[in-house]
């Protein structure tokens, strides 16, 4: 008989224990297959999201809130998919994971994971990887769309005044955006050479932005710190000589050369810039033709106003605060300049650069603070064009309503007012920023 030893009973005794302990929830077969999926895709959604997020790091969180929702909708619905994400209870489940976060995260974290999801699906679509129909691809991409809608502040609607022709191509003939193209196309004539780049050569700097009312010239190596734009540099400007390495460092050139080229009334070639297709009805006999293509010039100029990517400070949070000032401008309740001077007061900046433990409401103001620096400038220059009026209050002319309205339709903002918006002296920024700074992520 063998002789029995006290290990057995041990080792049932741990079996006993270990059963007694609750096992670690078994993630199913489906989602983790799911997980692995878009861990394959990882390399080639950052190559195609490289464009709008080009930092790696922006596309790999992205993908992470996408698996992250998978498993919160798997858990709900019972079932999920990579490829063919399922439109319902789409803002149960990013409900489900705002809901584990404090309750001051919850607005960014929807806002994050709605934006996550649109950049996903479109990658999948774009790639021909989405494996649904397209009437499932269209249904959640509407569900997304009301999503993101419900984090931007809706604005005021544009009601566009009824002009007559005459009355627009006068008002269009007295704007300066309107003058200083004209005469920047009759100094750029037949060509001009310009560089690999597609700038202007450094000897003809001069004379463009002369023709654009700037006192600037080009000269090698010269340094790129220039004068903040606002009231008082633009009124002094003409007695001011710019030296400057490029033609983009010219304020108001670059803006209207943008547009020109944007419009289709400059063409870049190799070598040279020569007049475009549109040029025709810059000059048109007919009055429709004329308008048409003064009113683009103007559109094309505020949408790369409000989409400049090479701000300094979050893009999306200046948007949303110039606007909201342009819209409230077509309405009886525009926005003071004193307004926005009290919001970009620079007490709060040197607060943020002494003390580094604020808090969250005092960090939100100085973010707050810093959008409305940038918005202002950037209502300088539409001033000086003459696409805004700013005396004492931030008023969009009767003839440049019409444009922002069309470049509002190009940025595809949510159209229909909100019962609940703020007032003008309230204005918020689009998306708060990051505390350092930085442009939220997963865009």
């Amino acid at each position: 008989m063998t002789k029995k030893t006290g290990k057995s009973k041990s080792k049932n005794k741990d079996r006993r224990h270990l059963k007694a302990v609750p096992p670690a929830p078994r993630m199913p077969l489906q989602l983790i297959l799911n997980h692995r999926a878009i861990d394959s895709m990882a390399v080639e959604f950052l190559q195609w999201n490289a464009a709008e997020a080009p930092d790696p790091a922006d596309a790999f969180e992205c993908l992470e809130l996408v698996k992250l929702f998978l498993t919160a909708q798997h858990a709900i619905n019972g079932s999920s998919s990579a490829t063919a994400i399922d439109s319902d209870r789409v803002e149960q489940a990013a409900g489900a994971i705002a809901a584990s976060l404090d309750p001051e995260d919850m607005d960014e974290a929807f806002d994050d994971i709605y934006f996550a999801l649109h950049s996903y699906i479109h990658f999948l679509k774009g790639t021909g990887r989405w494996s649904g129909t397209d009437a499932d691809f269209d249904e959640l991409h509407s569900a997304l769309g009301n999503g993101m809608a419900a984090a931007v502040p809706q604005l005021p609607v544009i009601q566009v005044p009824d002009l007559s022709d005459d009355h627009q191509e006068a008002a269009f003939n007295a704007m300066p955006l309107i003058q200083h193209a004209t005469s920047l196309l009759d100094w750029i004539g037949t060509g001009k050479e310009i560089t690999s780049t597609g700038a202007l050569r450094l000897k003809d700097i001069e004379p463009a932005a002369a023709a654009v009312g700037v006192h600037a010239c080009g000269k090698r190596a010269a340094s790129r710190t220039l004068p903040l734009f606002d009231l008082e540099t633009a009124e002094s400007r003409p007695k001011t000589f710019l030296e400057v390495g490029t033609m983009h460092d010219v304020p108001v050139l670059r803006e209207i050369w943008s547009a020109l080229v944007g419009a289709n009334l400059i063409r870049l070639g190799s070598t040279k810039a020569v007049p475009g297709p549109e040029m025709a009805a810059w000059n048109s006999t007919r009055i429709e033709e004329r308008l048409d293509i003064r009113r683009m010039l103007s559109v094309v100029l505020l949408v790369g106003v409000l989409t400049d990517e090479n701000q300094v400070w979050d893009q999306e949070a200046v948007a949303g605060t110039l606007l909201a000032v342009l819209t409230y401008g077509t309405t009886d309740e525009p926005m003071p300049v004193a307004e926005l001077e009290r919001m970009a007061s620079p007490d709060l900046e040197g607060a943020l650069l002494q003390d580094a433990d604020l808090e969250d409401t005092e960090l939100e103001e100085i973010y707050a603070s810093f959008a409305a620096l940038q918005a202002q400038q950037k209502l300088t220059l539409l001033a000086e064009l003459g696409l805004v009026e700013a005396v004492t209050d931030y008023r969009v002319p009767p003839v440049a309503i019409q444009c922002l309205d069309l470049a509002m339709g190009f940025l595809k903002l949510p159209a229909d007012p909100s019962e609940t918006t703020e007032s003008p002296s309230n204005v918020i920024a689009l998306h708060r920023p990051s505390h350092t700074g930085g442009p939220p992520k997963g865009r």
